[in-house]
């Protein structure tokens, strides 16, 4: 079968694109070798830390939002909104105004869309809030938290909630998953309200704790919780897997089958350029099949997601079709002397042309039936700017434009 389009890449910007391909008719096929971005980000979109500064590199050929335009990221934020309320997921938010949310390590970020069970915690309001310690789940420390984020909060004291886990689902400590499982559950919940009902009276009325309520029904999860204990609960990130990623996985794995869409995970996927075509190749465990599409668009992420790679002998080569890496020759000129700050390397990536094709050393493009997206693209520092998912979707959105 020829599909009308191949992605390769099952992370945000790879299933999104799906999503928009399937919804507007097209064939489309998802090739990828592992589950992608989502399962170890937050489950929010980040568009830039300092939004007043979007214009500026909207404005530049040298940027990923400069490339896809500013209508691509602003129709591509509302269609990702319209897919989340359709699956009873909202997401809130919009490019007037971030929202200020606690890390687990009690910093604060910076994000433009968040899901219902994020909001509550949004330090720009004036309301006390306080955060639950969950006995036996490790990878959250509402004490450390705290201690972090009382300078960011200087109105009223943070303080810490013990709230246990009735009849806790393994013995082992519980990971996120573990625990999500059991909020996902209306039965378990009332449990949960009979047991934290009267350690919640002189508490706070907002209450932050991990992102552990619920995989399939964390909406309806947080409204019966609000609701019968008189509270705003929200939600914190933690360690991956990250329940708010795979819950933004599953939604749109499922709006792309439901249109149609076909998904295949796990085999290795390699590339090939002939004629100025591009055609792929998909090996799972020796049995080898070739797949050809009108279009291919190749959204396997950075050096995190394995899209680029880095070589003993210092060379970066893009890991699918082996396409050209726009990088300094020199390996001293990749990093900077702040550990902590910005570095060379985070810019490295596939340089494109205005239709998202990759491009040659002769500033052409490699392939017609080719293009590139997300934290593949050069030209961002995707960490310090704060813009990783934003130039993931915009990018998507308007590589589907240009089909």
């Amino acid at each position: 079968m020829v599909y009308d389009l191949l992605i390769i890449g099952a992370g945000l910007s790879g299933l999104f694109a799906g999503c928009l391909a399937a919804r507007r008719g097209k064939q489309a096929l998802i090739l990828a070798r592992g589950l992608g971005g989502t399962h170890v980000g937050t489950g929010t979109i980040d568009v830039l830390s300092e939004l007043t500064s979007l214009d500026k590199r909207q404005t530049t050929l040298d940027h990923p939002y400069g490339l896809a335009g500013s209508h691509a990221l602003l129709a591509a934020l509302d269609e990702l909104k319209t897919i989340c309320a359709e699956a009873g997921y909202p997401l809130h938010g919009d490019l007037n105004a971030n929202f200020r949310l606690p890390t687990a390590a009690g910093a604060t970020r910076q994000t433009c869309l968040a899901p219902e069970t994020m909001i509550a915690g949004d330090l720009s309001r004036p309301q006390p809030f306080t955060l639950a310690d969950l006995p036996g789940f490790r990878d959250f420390n509402a004490n450390f938290a705290i201690v972090n984020l009382q300078p960011s909060v200087n109105s009223y004291q943070l303080s810490v909630i013990g709230l246990p886990i009735p009849h806790a689902p393994t013995h082992r400590d519980a990971y996120a998953t573990d625990l999500a499982h059991l909020f996902d559950r209306a039965d378990y919940r009332e449990q949960l309200i009979e047991v934290w009902r009267p350690l919640l009276t002189h508490a706070p009325k907002r209450i932050g704790l991990p992102a552990i309520l619920g995989l399939d029904h964390a909406v309806e999860a947080k409204r019966h919780l609000d609701s019968a204990l008189g509270i705003e609960l929200f939600e914190i990130p933690v360690l991956p897997p990250s329940v708010p990623g795979m819950r933004l996985f599953d939604i749109l794995r499922n709006d792309f089958q439901a249109r149609g869409g076909r998904i295949i995970i796990g085999p290795t996927v390699s590339g090939r350029i002939e004629n100025k075509r591009a055609t792929v190749t998909a090996d799972a465990n020796g049995r080898k099949r070739e797949y050809e599409a009108e279009a291919i668009i190749l959204a396997t992420g950075g050096f995190l997601h394995g899209g680029l790679t880095g070589e003993f002998g210092g060379a970066i080569r893009e890991s699918v079709f082996n396409l050209p890496v726009a990088a300094p020759s020199t390996r001293a000129d990749w990093t900077s002397e702040v550990f902590l700050g910005p570095h060379p390397f985070a810019k490295f990536g596939v340089q494109v042309n205005k239709q998202l094709q990759p491009i040659g050393k002769d500033g052409k493009p490699v392939a017609s039936n080719l293009r590139a997206v997300g934290s593949l693209l050069a030209g961002a520092d995707r960490l310090s700017e704060g813009s990783r998912q934003g130039i993931e979707l915009a990018t998507a959105y308007r590589a589907i434009e240009l089909l």
